[in-house]
């Protein structure tokens, strides 16, 4: 055997720290490292004199000779250090360089590679009509042996008909068997095999008698991340929704990006019936009897005020203290960068790592019921984060709090975690640290670190040494948006996962979502951060808080979390939850009371909308544009708006019927 060094992507072993909810912060979990292998630098070559190695590309430049004695491929190089891979998860590119025009012209994937003599190989070929030529073989000290069960009754397609690269990729069980091969669609194999002959062995790439190239490898030795996390399809179900236009916000550009970027509707909790409105881009409208006029232009109060590149940059959120009538007390969430970056130290920060702050002010008016915004702020807390992807998102009091309840006037703001795939921290799962947390404070105290807000005595960590008083729950990296269902109590939150799965969380005090150990309920490895694997027996048991439903990216892009409707006007709603999918603008719903069950799964369903003239639309009708960029609002009477931040319109839900559903009763 020859050797020569080259570089390969591997996914590499690292200590987990993750937070026990019973422990010290910062405790060591002893969940089992997940799926990973040693590293290596060489490929090892039955013969060196075929192969080359430039700019990460593994090229077999001459064809092999025959193998005395057995038929088997002619040329095989596997790579150094993967001699005891069990299972495994293999992805790469691979191509053929021999002329098109040869019929059988292959290439070969090897796993399980004992000796020359011992292996198994996925044969990719331009040719699937006879015995040899694309399948899975065993070569086990005899002629290669096809095992794949495909065979010539129901052959694979023949995909290698080009010299272009192609995507493959192979995933190995051993305690099961299964083999599955997959080329360019990496969610359906190409071809599948069930055999024990070999329970380890390396991993490595050849051909028979032609010549062929690897690149871009990666592999993971362990379980394989799922093809298809949720496998079951949203149907559309029978609840309908008629639509109305209610307001439109002025447009805060005219240069053909987002005519107004609002972000949420509500109502001031202050017994009229004035709708509010936020655009990111710095002002606040109120909503008077279908008058649309300024109430607040937060931008021109905060010099250091931005609301670029977009995503949640801006004026974030807004919410009124539900003593507002009395108060005059209202919140925002903006953001700074610039000067700020310089000048303003945030009360928790990433130090040098920041690019961005996220500050909440308390406005505070003599005059609640003015229809525009008189009186003075001041700033209650100023975070750092490191991008400007999913910082400070929402703000909510607890609408079912009363004067006197222990929850009364207590402040709950949803933090991202502000980080990138590939440099994703322990953060979330630190309770020292302000990121991937629901916050919970008293806007009106004044104990605090900077004395500008208080610490409720009832919050699960506050005793808890080295943690911040301040954290209701953690883990968690995009709490997009979170409400509270007015008949039960029950807190749901809309989290948008990495890249695989979007979830609804039940709202739970001292709950540990799982973030960046868990996305959805399955394993998340910041490794491979694109992906998500099942959770073993061992990883079950670690006391995290599971979704109560959830989607995949079969399905949607970004969860928008919406509302519990308890309204009055519409019975065929009642009950359900209603949510959708930012980018597309499909509308969603589940029931409450299927969620109340604890089951991750609730089942989801699609709703028909309806224009106001009874046509059947998507909300990107309604947008009038690619990207919907959908939000929800809710009125004081327990209505729901549907808003654009694409366009700055806001629909009334007119109208529902549910005719092949059962729908919760209004008491």
């Amino acid at each position: 055997m020859h050797r020569f060094p080259a570089r390969l992507l591997l996914v590499v072993c690292l200590a987990v720290v993750v937070v026990d909810c019973g422990g010290e912060t910062g405790s060591t979990n002893s969940e089992p490292p997940a799926a990973l292998i040693v590293s290596t630098d060489e490929w090892v070559f039955e013969n060196s004199s075929l192969w080359t190695y430039d700019e990460g590309v593994l090229e077999q430049i001459s064809p092999g000779l025959p193998v005395e004695g057995i038929r088997r491929p002619f040329a095989v190089a596997h790579l150094a250090g993967t001699e005891d891979v069990a299972d495994f998860h293999l992805t790469a590119e691979i191509k053929s360089t021999t002329s098109p025009e040869v019929v059988g012209r292959d290439v070969i994937v090897v796993f399980g590679y004992r000796s020359p003599s011992k292996f198994y190989y996925a044969h990719l070929s331009n040719d699937n009509t006879v015995m040899a030529h694309n399948g899975i073989f065993v070569v086990n000290h005899a002629d290669r042996l096809r095992i794949d069960e495909q065979g010539l009754d129901n052959p694979p397609p023949a995909r290698l008909n080009d010299t272009e690269w192609h995507e493959i990729r192979v995933d190995r069980n051993v305690s099961t068997g299964r083999i599955e091969v997959y080329m360019d669609d990496l969610r359906t194999p190409l071809m599948t095999a069930t055999d024990k002959t070999f329970d380890s062995g390396a991993v490595g790439f050849g051909t028979f008698n032609d010549t062929g190239a690897i690149r871009r490898v990666h592999l993971e030795n362990g379980s394989a991340p799922l093809v298809d996390p949720i496998s079951k399809r949203i149907e559309t179900g029978t609840l309908t929704l008629g639509l109305d236009s209610f307001a439109v916000i002025p447009p805060s550009d005219t240069s053909g990006g987002p005519m107004a970027r609002i972000n949420y509707l509500s109502d001031a909790g202050d017994g009229t019936k004035r709708l509010f409105v936020n655009d990111l881009r710095g002002k606040m409208y109120l909503i008077d009897e279908g008058e649309v006029t300024e109430y607040l232009d937060l931008s021109s109060q905060a010099p250091d005020f931005v609301d670029s590149p977009g995503l949640g940059s801006g004026f974030g959120f807004f919410v009124f203290h539900p003593d507002f009538a009395q108060n005059g007390k209202l919140y925002t969430i903006h953001t700074e960068a610039g000067e700020a970056l310089v000048t303003r130290t945030p009360d928790y920060s990433h130090q040098a790592g920041d690019v961005i702050q996220g500050v909440l002010l308390e406005w505070t008016t003599t005059e609640p019921e003015h229809s525009t915004f008189k009186g003075s702020s001041r700033e209650v807390l100023r975070m750092g984060f490191p991008s400007q992807l999913h910082g400070m998102q929402q703000m909510g009091f607890d609408p079912r709090a009363q004067p006197g309840d222990e929850d009364f006037g207590l402040l709950y703001i949803s933090v991202g975690d502000g980080e990138r795939p590939n440099a994703q921290t322990n953060n979330p799962q630190s309770l020292s640290a302000h990121t991937g947390k629901i916050f919970r404070i008293d806007p009106l105290g004044s104990d605090s670190p900077n004395g500008q807000y208080g610490i409720p005595s009832a919050n699960p960590f506050v005793s808890q040494k080295d943690a911040l008083g301040e954290i209701w729950a953690l883990g968690l990296r995009n709490p997009h948006r979170f409400s509270w269902d007015s008949s039960t109590g029950a807190m749901f939150i809309g989290h948008i996962g990495e890249q695989q799965v979007d979830s609804i969380f039940p709202g739970l005090e001292g709950a540990n979502y799982g973030w960046n150990l868990r996305e959805g309920g399955f394993r998340f490895e910041k490794e491979n951060p694109l992906k998500v694997y099942a959770l073993s027996a061992a990883n079950q048991a670690h006391g995290y808080t599971n979704p109560v439903a959830r989607l995949d990216h079969d399905e949607l892009r970004a969860i928008v979390g919406g509302f519990v409707y308890r309204g009055s006007r519409l019975p065929a709603l009642y009950g359900k939850y209603l949510f959708g999918d930012i980018v597309s603008g499909r509308v969603f719903y589940t029931l409450a009371s299927e969620m109340a069950g604890g089951d991750m799964d609730a089942e989801i369903r699609e709703v028909v909308l309806l224009d106001s003239e009874g046509a059947r639309r998507s909300f990107e009708h309604f947008a009038q544009r690619p990207r919907a960029d959908l939000r929800f609002g809710m009125d004081a009477e327990g209505e729901i708006y549907l808003l654009s931040k694409a366009n700055g319109s806001i629909w009334m839900i007119s109208s529902a019927s549910d005719p092949g559903s059962k729908n919760e009763i209004r008491p």
